[in-house]
């Protein structure tokens, strides 16, 4: 009983203290109680790939859609902590939980309009349900509360355990660092955008097919690892599907999971050597075969004929691997020519050192678009 009320009041006083923002400041990992010694029971991997999406319930009232990657090393630790409190010999472990922060506009952490005093949810509940739920507010008043739209609301995540010795108080936490932070609100997703895409821009805005790695520079050319990304969370958004990295790791020059899943999933493959070359930029007949294999996965049952396709006055120069690729994505109107050409790569010096052939962010992320506009109702 003593046990259990000493745990009760540990609870309430961690909780309390998210409550009022006694983490205003960032840091690389949250609080930790650890015994004097340092001798914790286990460590854990920080959540991976925290996304947050604003979506309403049937009375229209908005609320935001959490989801993360759990490593596997934490699914095992909570699953024998959930078979066994005292796996971890002499110590007395609790499952592990998802704590999630929130911040609203240029508050503190865990600070403003919200519903909730608590945010987190068990390992165990996140798994079954796949998602978490944060609500600002439980209703709309009539000056219409906070328009969420034009705010900002920011999420991270860590996981955290409480422990004790065996026989003694439950009064430590293992704790790991924080994930990734996800924004969402405000028409501010990007910057750096040309006037002409900004109409599609704001498409992809909404169809949440932007990468946190390519927002601020959209006129930038986009490189391997960014595409991959893109690609990535293009097949995730028109799916509605997780993909999940290769393991293990076929690459020396990345350990990006977004590459990993790109390459699992057969949009991607390396340069040779065990390489994957992350840096280096895309060209034109790169990102219509990236784009077209990321199709071919999405929808394989669609017609992927050529037949119609238009012809380019340098065909000569598309590569042989990417032609049918290069034909398939004009055909649809995905990536198109000018003036009767396709202009794949830079193949001259001058066109070499002119960027001849890339694409920019921008570019790829409207290819993006008009892709799950085509396929998503498919």
């Amino acid at each position: 009983m003593k046990k259990r009320i000493f745990l009760i009041m540990l609870v309430m006083c961690i909780i309390s203290i998210f409550s009022f923002g006694a983490q205003a400041e960032t840091t690389d990992r949250p609080e930790a109680n650890v015994p004097d010694d340092g001798d914790e029971p286990f460590t854990l991997e920080a959540p991976q790939n925290l996304t947050a999406e604003l979506k309403y319930d049937q009375d229209n009232i908005p609320y935001f859609e959490i989801k993360l990657d759990i490593p596997q090393s934490v699914k095992d630790i909570d699953a024998k902590l959930i078979e066994d409190s005292e796996y971890f010999k002499g110590k007395s472990c609790e499952p592990i939980e998802i704590q999630v922060d929130y911040k609203y506009a240029d508050y503190d952490w865990n600070e403003g309009p919200s519903l909730y005093w608590s945010t987190s949810i068990s390992v165990e509940d996140f798994l079954w349900n796949g998602v978490y739920e944060y609500r600002p507010f439980e209703e709309i008043d009539d000056a219409g509360a906070v328009n969420i739209k034009e705010e900002v609301y920011s999420f991270r995540a860590y996981f955290y355990s409480l422990w004790g010795y065996e026989g003694d108080w439950i009064n430590f936490r293992v704790v790991s660092n924080y994930s990734n932070i996800a924004t969402v609100g405000n028409t501010a997703y990007y910057s750096g955008a040309s006037d002409w895409a900004t109409a599609e821009l704001d498409k992809a805005v909404k169809y949440g097919l932007i990468t946190s790695s390519i927002r601020d520079k959209m006129s930038e050319p986009i490189t391997r690892e960014e595409f991959a990304e893109l690609a990535v969370l293009l097949y995730q958004k028109t799916t509605e599907k997780t993909a999940q990295p290769e393991s293990p790791n076929p690459f020396t020059d990345t350990s990006n999971p977004e590459v990993l899943k790109a390459y699992k999933l057969g949009i991607v493959t390396g340069v040779g050597n065990n390489k994957f070359d992350p840096k280096a930029l895309t060209n034109r007949e790169q990102v219509a075969t990236m784009l077209s294999r990321a199709i071919r996965v999405m929808v394989p049952d669609a017609d992927f004929s050529t037949e119609g396709a238009p012809s380019f006055s340098d065909e000569k120069d598309i590569s042989d691997w990417a032609l049918e690729h290069v034909k398939y994505m004009s055909k649809i109107g995905v990536i198109k020519g000018s003036e009767g050409k396709f202009m794949p790569k830079a193949v001259t010096t001058a066109e070499i050192a002119s960027g001849y052939a890339t694409t920019t962010c921008e570019q790829a992320t409207l290819m993006a678009v008009r892709i799950y506009e085509k396929f998503k109702a498919e």
